[in-house]
Order: C-alpha cells, then sequence, then structure tokens
C-alpha cells in the first residue's frame, strides 16, 4: 500500500530521502504527493492516470497550500476531459531508430554505437512497447535501479534516455508534450578518477591477458587508445607498419594514425591466425563480434575485465586507467608533453590552436613512432 500522511510543512521538510532510487509519499487530504529522490530533492507530484504521474514543482519553489490546489485543479481537468489531446501514437521502440538516426547525424559511429547499446539493452525490453505518452518516471526509474550497482553505466543511461525523450518533445515531432524525466534528478555524478597502475600491476595484468579480450587490453596498455577505438580496429586502415583510426570513429572526430611496432604488429597479426567465432580474413575487423560484420561488443568490456581482474589478482582498476597511465608514463620517460598528447589523440596535442588546425598539417609520425620505440624498449 502507498504510503499516506497528512502532510504538513513540517513533516514534509522531515521526510527523509531514501537510501536508493526514490520514494512517493501522498497526502491523505488530497491527491497531491511528495516524491523524495535519493539526492534529497523533493517534489510535489499527483496522479492523473493509471500509473501517469504529473511534476507540479520541488517543494522548495511550489507552496504546499499552492500544490494542493494545483493538484485538484488537474484531476478536475482530467475528469472534465479538459486535458491535452491524446498524444501522437508511437511507441518507444517506432521512435528509437528514428532518433538514432536523426539526433546522431553527421555525429561519430562510436556515439550512435553506444546510444544504441545503451538504450536498447537498459530500457527497449521492459518499455520498448509502451506508447510513449505511456511511459512514467516510474517506468524508468524501475529499469535504472537495475544499474545501481554500476554507477557509470547507470548516468550514462540516464542521460541517453533523458536526450532521447527530450528529443521526442520537440517540433515537428511533438510526440509526446513533456518528458516524465523532466526535473526528475541524474542518479549520480561524474566521478573523477585518478587511478594510475604501478609497474608491477601493469605487467601483471599483461601476463593475464588471454584471447581475443587479452589482445584488446594489451593494446590499450602500448597504444592508449579508448575501449570503442580499439574493439573498433578494421583491416582495411592498416598501411604498411601505419594504422590510422578515421575520425567518425574517435571520440573528437580527428583522425588518429598509429606506428606499428613489432609488439603491436604480433598482436594483429595473431587475429588472422585465429578461427573461432569468424575471427579470420572473411571480416574486415580485427575483433569481430558474433557475426563477422559486427565489431567486439561495446557491452561485454566490463564483463571480460572482471575475469582479466580475477586471474590478474590487481584490482580496483578500470579500463579508463590504462589511459591515464600510459600518459603518465610517457611523462616519466621524458616524452615532451606535446607529443605524449598527441599519442592520445588529445586536441590538445602539439600545442595546436585553431590556425594550427587549418595550415599545419605535419602529422608528427617520427615523433610518434620514436616516443613508442622508447616505451617499448624501457617495459
Amino acid at each position: 500500500m502507498p504510503e499516506k500522511i497528512s502532510l504538513t510543512d513540517a513533516g514534509v521538510r522531515a521526510l527523509r530521502a531514501p537510501s536508493t532510487g526514490q520514494i512517493t509519499v501522498w497526502d491523505t487530504q488530497s491527491p497531491l504527493g511528495v516524491r523524495v529522490s535519493q539526492g534529497g530533492t523533493k517534489t510535489y507530484v499527483v496522479m492523473i492516470g493509471s500509473g501517469k504521474r504529473h511534476t507540479i514543482g520541488k517543494v522548495t519553489v511550489v507552496k504546499l497550500t499552492e500544490a494542493r490546489e494545483e493538484a485538484r485543479r488537474l484531476i478536475a481537468a482530467k475528469t472534465l476531459k479538459m486535458l491535452q489531446p491524446k498524444q501522437s501514437s508511437i511507441s518507444f521502440e517506432t521512435a528509437l531508430p528514428l532518433f538514432l538516426d536523426q539526433h546522431y547525424k553527421g555525429k561519430s559511429v562510436r556515439s550512435k554505437d553506444e546510444a544504441t547499446r545503451t538504450l536498447t539493452n537498459h530500457f527497449k525490453p521492459a518499455i520498448g512497447k509502451k506508447q510513449l505518452h505511456e511511459i512514467t518516471d516510474e517506468d524508468i526509474s524501475k529499469e535504472l535501479s537495475k544499474l545501481d550497482h554500476v554507477p557509470s553505466e547507470q548516468l550514462h543511461s540516464f542521460r541517453f534516455l533523458r536526450t532521447f525523450l527530450k528529443w521526442c518533445t520537440r517540433p515537428p515531432r511533438k510526440y509526446i508534450a513533456r518528458s516524465p524525466l523532466e526535473g526528475y534528478e541524474p542518479p549520480g555524478q561524474d566521478v573523477k578518477r585518478s587511478r594510475v597502475l604501478s609497474d608491477a600491476e601493469l605487467v601483471a595484468i599483461w601476463n593475464a591477458c588471454i584471447g581475443t579480450f587479452g589482445d584488446m587490453v594489451r593494446l590499450l596498455i602500448l597504444w592508449g587508445t579508448r575501449n570503442g577505438e580499439t574493439g573498433r580496429l578494421r583491416r582495411a586502415w592498416v598501411d604498411g607498419l601505419l594504422i590510422t583510426i578515421p575520425g567518425q570513429h574517435t571520440k573528437n572526430k580527428r583522425a588518429h594514425s598509429i606506428p606499428l611496432l613489432p609488439m603491436a604488429l604480433a598482436i594483429l597479426k595473431r587475429q588472422d591466425k585465429m578461427g573461432d567465432n569468424y575471427r579470420d580474413k572473411s571480416s574486415d575487423y580485427y575483433f569481430p563480434g558474433k557475426t563477422p560484420k559486427s565489431h567486439f561488443n561495446d557491452g561485454s568490456w566490463g564483463k571480460a575485465k572482471q575475469e582479466l581482474e580475477r586471474e590478474s589478482g590487481v584490482t580496483n582498476w578500470q579500463l579508463r586507467d590504462i589511459r591515464r597511465t600510459a600518459r603518465s608514463n610517457w611523462a616519466k620517460l621524458g616524452i615532451r608533453r606535446e607529443i605524449a598528447e598527441l599519442l592520445l589523440n588529445h586536441v590538445t596535442g602539439s600545442n595546436k590552436n585553431e590556425l594550427d588546425e587549418i595550415y599545419d598539417r605535419y602529422d608528427y609520425l617520427d615523433e610518434k613512432r620514436a616516443a613508442r620505440t622508447h616505451t617499448t624498449k624501457t617495459a
């Protein structure tokens, strides 16, 4: 049974935040409710349909008496059929591909793939068949709560869904009048990490790397590339002893050229000899997914990393920490800052300004090759 109390100003102030998710306490004197989020934010709401909540406003902005009056007005409007006309009949799963094609047009393939994976895996199974105007904040809260054990994935999922629902409210579509996430507090905050793996930890991780996933992690260690870039590597990108990741597959849309030294080259050649799971020359990807035409699934990195953590004995680290570790080690080896930034494909590489980006087309390949050779010899 929903919790009901006679709401007072003091009682509302005294409501405590739940340890996870959110709770709603309902008024015994009116259809008004108070939603309390994990972060302590309190918002007045009213139920205007079967499972359909309407947000009135935050407790810090709207007075209790005003909220009660607004709740009664909305219920009366519902009864007298004075609410807005029914929204366009379109389901989540129908609108999703339209959003992905239109919103990510001209953006990186990596960004679109990540949005596709997140929205398809975390929301489509539960609310895909629902009409957009039928989706409630409770539906969303239920799905987000399933990701409590992976806070970073939960926050990214929330952001992708918020962008999608906001897109659905804009003309010329106007599939819904307002997003059910309007006024909904994010489930967390970005955490700025500073973890740098020690040499001993890197060695332990390297030695524990086996199979296809292990080879990808070894490339992360050698190159300092991002997960998505590495999982999408294609044979067609190789030209002699150079592999170039096109701009549409990098975070900053800048092509990234990497000189192929013996250790990395041996890893790529090893993929050509692996016949399991389509890992042969029938696929253009060095690290295919379940079919030759797909790359290694972005959502599979976490599960495979857990096994690597057990095998290596190295705990409390993330794959992205390898990139930070590479940058720190390059500095320790005396590699110039601008070259180290270029090795990471950062926009700040070589101290270029906007005019340099237009007129300075020098690719610094010799400097990159020398830096990576120095790193390999030192290792």
